[in-house]
């Protein structure tokens, strides 16, 4: 499992933090190091100075001045005078600061320095100095407050804090300049990925320009490419209409009952994969922002018209989705529900029901089931997609595997999207969700 983030603006805000924690933490080590270096250099320089000045006046004064001299308490980060005896501690120090305190006061004074510490090894009691004054021994008393700088102050801690947090809201602003137009820029070759082409603006830095122009410029060659198909394609089918047209008048003219039947059969299926090829062109020809339409009375209008050549189809709508307006154009909507109509009454089995119902607020629902066989889980991805034939006699009944494939381009148009299911009691459902206006 990886501590990384998987997004890039997590990964950039983690470098962020990253390369201020290791800049803080270096500052902090430079400025301790520099704090601790200063307060020796000044500590030394107070003891050299008190143990000159004493070196001077103690082997002048009598006795009674020198022990009240010695009597005299300081402040806790004073010194203090001690004159040599049993109360000297015999420990040696060994902590980095009196070490260091003996090796630099040892060099200022010219000549060695003796450090004793009251405690065991660790602990911080008074630090005693000894020097020579005259041909007597006497000690400095260093307390304990005196061996470290002090610490930071607390504006100093507020001030990095501050500081800290201004850093990582600039680095917030700039990650999401460099990260929302790559998201944006993503959505639109996803858009494009599903068939719904969509330019992106190019904006943001200049790798990101450029690769949005880049994109779009992809865009207009394929959009290019796909109009000279249909344009090829549309003269294809077009042109078979007239010899079509004509076998049928020659087909009237035949005395054989039985051959004259099965030439208008074969001359029906192909008149229906002309029509399915033009319908699959057609589809890809969706208006980019078509006006809402009241789909009710339409699709009511369809089925009725399907139920006047025979069809058994049956009607219902719900009582939200009757004023339900989807931007759509009546062509394209016809073209759905033809298509919807024809799978399910030659693949599937009558009766055929169509329901149109409100999901949500937002999302018209147009369900037709057949009670037909329906279509297994692992072929219903593939049912989609064009000239899919998932029985082989399918080819040979005037199919070619477009219908579902038509819904699916007149939906993505309109973004939406059609789900295939299992209808309660066996048969296929086709789902048709549309947003609604």
């Amino acid at each position: 499992m990886s501590f990384f983030p998987s997004s890039l603006a997590g990964r950039t805000v983690l470098l962020v933090i990253a390369v201020i924690v290791v800049a803080e933490t270096a500052t902090f080590a430079l400025l301790g190091h520099f704090r601790r270096s200063s307060h020796i250099h000044q500590t030394v320089q107070l003891i050299a100075g008190e143990v000159r000045l004493l070196q001077i006046v103690l082997p002048q004064l009598d006795e009674q001045a020198r022990q009240g001299l010695s009597a005299v308490d300081s402040d806790e980060q004073g010194l203090q005078l001690r004159a040599d005896g049993n109360a000297v501690p015999r420990h040696q120090p060994q902590f980095p600061f009196a070490r260091r305190l003996a090796d630099d006061l040892g060099e200022r004074l010219g000549e060695p320095v003796l450090l004793r510490h009251g405690g065991g090894a660790g602990q911080r009691s008074g630090l005693w100095i000894g020097f020579m004054a005259g041909s007597e021994r006497w000690w400095l008393l260093l307390p304990p407050p005196r061996f470290e700088p002090q610490a930071l102050p607390s504006e100093l801690w507020l001030f990095l804090a501050v500081t800290l947090a201004a850093v990582l809201l600039i680095a917030g602003l700039f990650v999401r300049g460099i990260v929302g137009p790559l998201a944006r820029l993503g959505e639109a070759v996803s858009a494009t990925g599903d068939g719904a082409a969509r330019q992106a603006t190019p904006e943001g830095p200049r790798e990101v320009r450029q690769l949005a122009a880049r994109h779009n410029t992809m865009l207009d060659q394929l959009a290019g490419a796909a109009a000279e198909r249909r344009e090829m394609l549309a003269g294809l089918t077009h042109d078979l209409r007239a010899p079509l047209t004509r076998l049928r008048l020659r087909l009237a003219l035949l005395q054989n009952e039985d051959e004259r039947a099965g030439l208008v059969r074969d001359i029906d299926d192909m008149e229906r994969i002309v029509g399915q090829c033009l319908a699959f062109l057609r589809s890809e020809e969706l208006d980019r922002a078509p006006p809402p339409l009241a789909i009710a009375g339409l699709l009511r209008e369809e089925i009725t018209r399907q139920r006047e050549l025979g069809r058994p189809i049956e009607w219902t709508v719900s009582a939200a989705a009757t004023h339900c307006r989807v931007a759509i154009t009546a062509g394209n909507l016809q073209r759905l529900l033809d298509n919807l109509l024809d799978n399910a009454l030659q693949h599937g089995a009558p009766p055929v029901e169509v329901h149109l119902a409100m999901a949500s607020e937002t999302v018209a629902t147009l369900r037709v089931r057949d009670h037909g066989p329906g279509i297994t889980d692992a072929d219903r991805a593939r049912a989609l997609e064009p000239f899919a034939q998932l029985e082989p006699a399918r080819a040979t009944d005037g199919s070619c595997g477009l219908g579902l494939a038509i819904v699916r381009r007149i939906a993505a148009g309109c973004a939406g999207e059609v789900v295939l299911a299992d209808a309660p009691g066996g048969g296929l459902e086709v789902v048709v969700r549309l947003p609604a206006c």
